[in-house]
């Protein structure tokens, strides 16, 4: 990875007219994550940060001494933020504190704790905006802390987070690993292992690491990667009682729970509780209106609910703030629907159809714009050209491979199957499919794709079983998705129905 100069300006805001593309400089500027994901990454899970004044270092944390065991009631971070607690803040905030600290390490060039604080700072700003120049920012400032005070945790732990975040899952891991073998007292570091293991697929070890916190640090930050990993085995509503147990955990704290309605809100999502999803998606937005993994949540479910003006003002939301890839289909996708509506104004439908093909066109060039941005969002970008271009390629098909054998979880096996069965390699596809669901992943999309698989091989029964299951999760399937799945199982349907 380049190296990134710690006092790099920052673009203003992106809000490009359309019909032109929208500038991806932001995204060389991701989630789940989130994770965004498949709450991979964990994406839209935004930080705030506190705002010192100028030369302030008590109202950041100091990095952590070393040695001790954890106090009681010591808290884990929070997935990917590096931090227990995600204090009030905005990008304007934290431009000013930038700013502050980067001249107090200017001034004194070995000051650790400057320097991890920027990391902090950075950290937090990148996970406000989907600005991954940002968190490259970050990583360079954790850095530059280690190599002033090589023994001091608080740097290692961000730069695990950073790795995380930037989807570098192995060197998280890596780096997570060294910190608690050393000091088994970094909860944090065990915590930020159990994150990369999930997302690496060893849902043993993470299911090892996450017994551990939870013997000696139960509370909010644990239940959510409980609730990971219980939705990566299938547990859906399991996983969704235990995000509800971490949002009323921090809700009756009098912590702020921001974090936790976005993250009730996509379990809730996942298992197709639209209700429930809606709710906390809008909490979440109250509390911090720039969210982007509530804006793109929001509008996934009300475009499950037929509102699909108020889904499109949503994403237009979001893409003001940061031109994902995840946001930008999904906004073409509406607009593609909205210009197919014959009832609609002829010029209102012309004019969303240039739309749609200037979000399409924005994601095409997310991975020509960045290498950085293409491996961050390199699977999102793999389902957008199997589920929009005009034909699957061998290429595909081949990053589709490289993206599994990165990042060897479920996920990935099912990308693999996608691909194959875009291509009519469905034989292929079926063993992939089996082995995304081999751990036990349920999920809408799995579903989906393998009923699709068992119809194309003649397996009626399976895909009578699972293309129901898949639409009965509702907003867990995206529109274009729920219009596949629908189409795919009334062709088994009538193939099946008896003559007559």
């Amino acid at each position: 990875m380049t190296a990134v100069p710690l006092r790099s300006p920052r673009s203003s805001p992106r809000t490009s007219p359309r019909p032109r593309l929208r500038p991806v400089g932001i995204l060389v500027s991701a989630l789940f994550l989130t994770v965004g994901t498949v709450l991979a990454g964990w994406s839209g899970l935004g930080d705030r940060t506190a705002h010192p004044t100028p030369g302030d270092a008590a109202s950041l944390p100091s990095p952590a001494l070393g040695g001790a065991q954890p106090p009681a009631g010591v808290q884990v971070p929070i997935p990917g933020a590096g931090a227990a607690s995600l204090p009030g803040g905005s990008v304007a905030g934290l431009d000013h504190n930038i700013a502050a600290w980067t001249k107090n390490l200017e001034a004194n060039p070995l000051d650790f704790i400057s320097a991890t604080n920027l990391a902090s700072l950075y950290h937090a700003r990148a996970r406000l905006t989907a600005d991954l120049a940002d968190h490259e920012r970050a990583l360079a400032a954790a850095r530059t802390a280690i190599s002033i005070a090589p023994t001091q945790p608080g740097a290692r732990l961000l730069e695990a987070s950073i790795l995380f975040s930037l989807h570098d899952f192995r060197a998280a891991l890596a780096a997570a690993d060294a910190l608690y073998r050393e000091d088994p007292s970094q909860i944090g570091a065990l915590a930020t292992r159990a994150d990369a293991e999930l997302e690496l697929g060893d849902l043993a070890a993470a299911t090892r690491d996450l017994e551990t916190l939870a013997a000696s640090a139960a509370g909010p930050a644990v239940d959510v990667r409980r609730a990971r990993l219980a939705a990566l085995t299938g547990d859906l509503e399991g996983a969704l009682d235990l995000a509800r147990l971490a949002r009323d955990t921090t809700f009756a704290d009098g912590t702020d729970v921001a974090f936790y309605d976005y993250a009730l809100a996509e379990y809730a999502r996942l298992a197709g509780d639209a209700v429930t999803a809606q709710t906390g998606f809008e909490a979440a937005l109250k509390a911090r209106p720039t969210d982007l993994g509530a804006l793109v949540g929001l509008a996934r479910v009300q475009a499950f609910e037929g509102d699909i003006d108020a889904a499109v003002e949503s994403l237009l939301a979001a893409v003001a703030i940061a031109p994902t890839p995840e946001a930008e289909a999904l906004l073409g996708d509406l607009l593609s629907i909205r210009a197919a509506d014959a009832s609609r104004d002829p010029a209102d439908r012309a004019a969303d159809r240039l739309a749609a093909e200037t979000a399409f066109g924005t994601v095409r060039l997310t991975r020509e714009l960045s290498a950085l941005a293409g491996s961050v969002y390199d699977r999102q970008l793999l389902l957008f050209e199997l589920d929009h271009a005009p034909f699957a390629t061998e290429a595909t098909l081949a990053a589709a491979r490289a993206a599994l054998e990165a990042r060897p979880d479920a996920a990935g096996h099912d990308i693999v199957a996608w691909a194959l069965h875009r291509l009519g390699r469905d034989d292929e596809a079926w063993a992939q499919s089996l082995a995304a669901r081999a751990a036990g992943a349920a999920d809408a999309r799995t579903l989906f794709h393998a009923g699709s698989i068992a119809a194309a091989l003649g397996d009626d029964v399976a895909a009578r079983d699972l293309l129901p299951r898949a639409l009965a999760l509702g907003p867990a399937l995206d529109p274009v998705e729920r219009a596949e799945a629908g189409t795919v199982l009334a062709r088994v349907d009538s193939i099946s129905m008896p003559p007559g």
